[in-house]
């Protein structure tokens, strides 16, 4: 059993070795990694994630400066729409907010005649009712506003994220240090890579 363990052990750390001999960096290649031309950098310009925040408060400007076109319904559809309930809930308030402080202030040349028939209660309720809905479509606006700009911020992040098919998982030999007993422990990894 001990000489298993002890082979075991050996041909670990023999692999840790070899995998550290192969990952070392390869010889510098002068030509294309570190002497590039004025025109290569030039052609090469860095996406930059503030810049794509800062055009992001113009609706829908940060999405097509990461390139992400198909976005564009979907913020100018959210702030279009609670645009349109902002715009709708004011137009029902607003009258019927007039109609109840001309009726509390007994104002009869500001009263709608076609509201005669309704008790204050109910215009109140009804004020209450559209008002709130305001402030929802206002908050929701702000949201979906909020929202577009720190996606066209994400994304700008993510730009050159390396999204390939390469997917795969492996085993490495891999060395743990335990500082309660001062020794080094080989062991396996399971390494994932993308």
């Amino acid at each position: 059993m001990k000489k298993s363990v002890f082979f075991f052990c050996t041909i670990l750390i023999f692999n840790f070795q070899l995998v550290a001999e192969h990952t070392k960096l390869p010889a510098l290649n002068y030509n294309t990694q570190f002497y590039t031309s004025k025109a290569d950098t030039a052609q090469f310009k860095k996406h930059d994630p503030k810049k794509a925040s800062w055009l992001a408060l113009i609706p829908g400007a940060g999405q097509i400066y990461n390139k992400k076109y198909w976005k564009l319904p979907i913020v100018y559809g959210g702030l279009g729409a609670s645009g349109f309930l902002v715009y709708y809930y004011a137009n029902r308030a607003i009258p019927l907010t007039k109609e109840y402080v001309a009726r509390v202030n007994g104002e009869i040349e500001k009263l709608n005649p076609d509201w005669a028939d309704i008790s204050n209660e109910t215009i109140l309720e009804d004020r209450n009712y559209y008002r709130r809905n305001m402030e929802i479509s206002i908050a929701a606006f702000a949201i979906v506003f909020a929202l577009s700009v720190l996606d066209a911020c994400v994304d700008a992040h993510l730009f050159y994220y390396d999204v390939s098919d390469d997917l795969s998982l492996g085993i490495k030999p891999k060395l743990d240090y335990t500082p309660f007993f001062g020794t080094i422990t080989p062991s396996l990894a399971l390494v994932i890579k993308f």
